[in-house]
Parts: structure tokens; sequence; C-alpha cells
């Protein structure tokens, strides 16, 4: 079983290798190949540092940790309408990834307990998530914990460079505490 800690600068270069590849591997039958292929773990790595750096309560990032190395982590706070404006007693899973060469072994598992946890001591007691409706294997790990589709979705573009593609179709899932 992985260590879990919270997050810290040190770790954004690990953080950011492990979210591209794990978005490289979970999106590669949904997202554009060229797009998954120019994925930059640097650039990722800055927007990680900057997040960390800013933490507001009740946001927080954890990672998961195996042999010394940063094999996954989780990103939480407060739940923010499509205004940007923070919702009482509402938190998000606000990313979850883990190393594909990790999955299955309990990391997410336990990214996620320490995430719902965390939220719940800091009295919200509805915890939100979007993820891709096109993404099988996150949608059975939320079901599994308990998290519900609440009825919610949205269409999000891809990213920057690819606005003549079509959105992606994301839905919502909620747990309550």
């Amino acid at each position: 079983m992985p260590l879990i800690r919270r997050a810290g600068l040190d770790d954004t270069e690990q953080i950011a290798a492990n979210h591209v590849r794990s978005w490289q591997a979970a999106y590669a039958h949904a997202l554009p190949s060229d797009f998954l292929a120019a994925l930059d773990p640097a650039d990722w790595a800055l927007r990680r540092r900057e997040m960390l750096a800013r933490r507001i309560p009740p946001a927080e990032v954890f990672v998961a940790e195996a042999d010394g190395r940063v094999i996954g982590h989780a990103a939480v706070g407060r739940f923010r309408d499509e205004d940007n404006i923070a919702q009482d007693g509402i938190g998000e899973v606000m990313a979850i990834y883990v190393a594909p060469e990790h999955w299955s072994t309990g990391a997410g598992l336990a990214l996620m307990q320490t995430s719902v946890k965390h939220l719940v001591e800091q009295g919200l007691t509805e915890i939100r998530l979007w993820v891709i409706a096109d993404n099988p294997r996150a949608r059975g790990f939320y079901e599994r914990f308990g998290f519900l589709l609440d009825g919610n979705s949205r269409m999000q573009p891809i990213g920057s460079g690819y606005e003549h593609l079509p959105p992606i179709k994301h839905v919502r899932y909620t747990l309550y505490r």
C-alpha cells in the first residue's frame, strides 16, 4: 500500500509526469493522438507549482508514494460553479490520477479515501467530481467508491490549439457523507 501525504513543491515534476502519462493512457481512445503526444510535463509542472503555492483551505493536493517515488496525486477543494464561485458545504475532487503502471494497486483508492476524509473534516459533506463521459475505467472506480451520477453534464473544449475539434462531454458524480 502506498504512503499518502500532502504534496510539496518538490513533488511537482513527478506529479506532472504522472498526470501526462495517465492522460495519454486513459484517454487514448477518446482524445486525438496528436493532442496527447504533445502534452508537456514541464508545462503541467508550472501549473502544479502555482496551484501548490496558493493553497486556500480546504484546497489540498495529496500524493501517493511508493519506493520513494510519487505514483499518483489527488487535488481537492471547494466546488466552484460555472461562474467560478465556491459553493458552501460542497467539496470537489478536482483531479485524481495514478501512473498507469500503478493502476489497480490500491493507490487510487487510498488517494480517494484521504481526499474525501479531508473534505469531510472541512465540513464539506457533499463531494462532486467531473469525468469525461467516455472514461469507463474511472467511472467504474467512482461508482464503486459510492459516487452517483447526479444528472449534470457539460461540454468542454479539448484544449488550446484544438478549438476546431468538437468539445468533449463530461458527466458529474456526487458523493454524500
